[in-house]
């Protein structure tokens, strides 16, 4: 004896119909889509924080170098580039986002200053273009606060 197989009527389901409608998918997938563009901007301004931490090292090794080419030569250096007795001979920061300068040298102080290497994804941090060290240690940054920039 055979069974026949009859469709429940219209707007009904039985248990080998069910499924999802067109909406319910598209509402599912628009609600994924706003959590990974949340998530996507969160990462990227946690990578640009990270990426700050190469111009701080950066400076403060040079700040060092600074203050150990005072102590040999009686007056700070005014090179970065050029190896001792003549400069510091750093070249830069270790993964290259940002560039060193020595913005000023005098006898008795300097200011060393980094700012987002040119085609660098970090020209886009607009809280810290410029972060500094000078002689004392004090560290400054622009438009951000130090506080910001240099954690």
């Amino acid at each position: 004896m055979r069974r026949s197989v009859r469709s429940p009527g219209p707007g009904r389901c039985d248990a080998r119909m069910a499924g999802y409608s067109l909406l319910e998918l598209l509402v599912a997938v628009t609600i994924l889509s706003l959590l990974v563009m949340l998530a996507q901007a969160g990462w990227w301004r946690h990578v640009t924080k990270v990426r700050r931490i190469d111009a701080t090292a950066a400076l403060l090794q040079a700040a060092a170098a600074q203050e150990s080419f005072f102590m040999d030569a009686g007056h700070y250096a005014s090179e970065l580039l050029r190896p001792a007795p003549d400069g510091l001979g750093l070249s830069g920061t270790e993964h290259g986002w940002y560039q060193l300068t020595i913005e000023s040298a005098e006898a008795d102080s300097f200011l060393i200053a980094a700012r987002p290497a040119p085609g660098s994804a970090q020209g886009d941090d607009t809280d810290c273009q410029l972060l500094s060290i000078d002689h004392l240690g004090r560290r400054d940054s622009v438009p951000g606060p130090p506080a910001i920039c240099w954690r």
